[in-house]
């Protein structure tokens, strides 16, 4: 896969991509609400219904995509659309994703893919039986930091990446529909499956497969708010993740190259801060088209972190119009999700200052 998405233009199509949103929650208020409007404006897209089974939620969203509440999916099928966009809770999307591909709709999954690394890999399957296209909602890839820094790694251009240190995460502020974040029966995991599922990604992506790791969390019988993670990589031999849902981070990436060390800030999509070796100073430079090879005039910046997400939306009406890829499909995203399940089956318990010395065994919490 190259660095960069395709050019999100317009799809080669003679009408817009009819949508359906499965979900009215928090992702869809804040996030899906403009990205489908803007889009529709562009004529690339075009908003057919809602669905959720909380009637104030699907009437308010309707109203504002101009789409048809639709109380569940099966009613909304037979619209006429040609994408589903699954934001509901992971332990649907593989039931519903298979409803969707049996109509003959493509499907953009929001993370994580799954609620598990078996129902992952069998929307994987329903999709390329039935000829359908599956993408991910892992928007962080159109990110142009972290595009940057995946190219960054593959051409070492400062040299090999020595040490990758991620620290992020704070107090739960996400304005969530229900409770569900934190019950067990609803959701298989907390904060790594919450935030960690990007990360997680994101490190597969840059640094392919890792060749060891250690994981640990403060789950003990619900889910965990803290948990801690150490890797190796062939690209990077010292990988250490920080994640919270209850303490203040430095929301940072900081790579440690040979000769250079770039600092990301969690959601600078087109920003970063680089110290060069010897030099006693920190470039922090917003990441813009590239400039000729004349005396010009400032270039254009490059997307900010909705338009990252909007970008992603435009690249997979792209796929659905031509029947290419998605940028981020489905199968690249399921391997955070088996990573994720693999963390959880060997997961160790967090030291904490309260806790004993014999306390530190393995945790009998399950995802």
């Amino acid at each position: 896969m190259s660095d960069s998405p395709a050019n999100p233009a317009a799809p080669a199509a003679a009408h817009p991509v009819g949508v359906i949103l499965v979900g009215c929650g928090a992702v869809a208020r804040l996030f899906y609400q403009p990205a489908l409007r803007e889009l529709a404006r562009h004529g690339i897209l075009r908003p057919i219904a809602v669905v959720d089974p909380e009637p104030a939620a699907r009437e308010r969203l309707a109203r504002a995509l101009g789409a048809a509440p639709c109380a569940d999916l099966a009613a909304a099928l037979g619209l006429g659309a040609e994408l589903a966009i699954l934001a509901s809770p992971p332990r649907f999307h593989r039931e519903q994703a298979e409803a969707a591909f049996a109509a003959g709709l493509d499907v953009l999954c929001e993370k994580p893919l799954a609620a598990t690394g078996a129902d992952a890999e069998a929307m994987v399957v329903a999709a390329r039986s039935s000829g359908r296209l599956l993408a991910a909602g892992h928007y962080k890839r159109f990110m142009p930091a972290h595009r940057a820094l995946r190219h960054l790694i593959a051409h070492e251009t400062f040299g090999p990446l020595h040490s990758l240190e991620i620290a992020e995460g704070g107090k739960f502020a996400w304005p969530a529909a229900t409770d569900s974040f934190f019950r067990r029966e609803q959701t298989p995991g907390g904060v790594l499956l919450d935030i960690g599922v990007h990360v997680l990604d994101l490190l597969l992506w840059w640094l392919g497969e890792p060749l060891e790791y250690t994981y640990a969390d403060d789950a003990r019988d619900g889910l965990e708010a803290n948990c801690r993670l150490t890797a190796a990589f062939p690209r990077c031999p010292r990988v250490s993740v920080r994640l919270s849902r209850d303490a203040a981070t430095p929301d940072v990436y900081v790579f440690r190259f040979a000769h250079a060390t770039i600092h990301s800030r969690v959601n600078a999509s087109n920003r970063l801060e680089l110290t060069l070796d010897g030099l006693p100073m920190t470039f922090a430079a917003e990441l813009r088209e590239p400039l000729p090879g004349h005396a010009a005039p400032p270039t254009a910046a490059l997307e900010t972190n909705p338009q990252a997400f909007l970008a992603q939306l435009a690249d997979v009406c792209t796929a659905v119009a031509t029947g290419r890829e998605p940028f981020v499909s489905g199968a690249s995203a399921a391997r955070a999700v088996r990573w994720i399940e693999a963390c959880y089956a060997q997961r160790v318990v967090l030291p904490e200052p309260w806790q004993t010395a014999g306390d530190a065994r393995v945790s009998s919490a399950t995802p």
